[in-house]
């Protein structure tokens, strides 16, 4: 059974997809399991199998892992190491992209009392452009 047919089955201890009964797994199954491009590519190295794409016969192949050489990574110290890399990185990510947020909408809402008028067409002026409607064209021209 290979990681299309079954991701949705997780693993009671900690919430993971659950390797039991598979002999395969694909890349998004180990995305979904914690793993990054960089530590796949680092760790697993080459695929042990390659399988047509299950939704599109021209996209690329499917690569698929041993379940025995994934288990093995993820009992290593290096796996534990990227892990604790990628989950750091990921975090601080995640908070660097709520802190703009936070300032953009700290603009946006001082744009608004600086003007006297919280209009969105005073705020998004760009924004509020695209949105007028074209000028009429002659029927022939361009």
């Amino acid at each position: 059974m290979t990681a299309h047919e079954s991701n949705q089955k997780r693993d009671d201890r900690n919430g993971t997809p659950a390797l039991q009964n598979r002999t395969h797994v694909s890349v998004a199954g180990l995305r979904a399991r914690g793993w990054t491009a960089g530590m796949v590519r680092q760790l697993l190295g080459e695929p042990d199998l390659l399988r047509t794409n299950p939704y599109f016969r021209s996209a690329p192949q499917t690569r698929l892992y041993r379940v025995e050489r994934i288990a093995a990574a993820e009992r290593s110290e290096e796996f534990r190491t990227a892990a604790a890399v990628a989950l750091r990185r990921s975090v601080a990510a995640k908070a660097a992209a709520a802190r703009r947020r936070r300032e953009v909408l700290a603009r946006i809402a001082t744009a608004g009392t600086r003007s006297g008028s919280t209009n969105a067409r005073a705020m998004c002026p760009i924004r509020s452009r695209s949105r007028q409607p074209s000028p009429a064209r002659s029927p022939g021209g361009r």
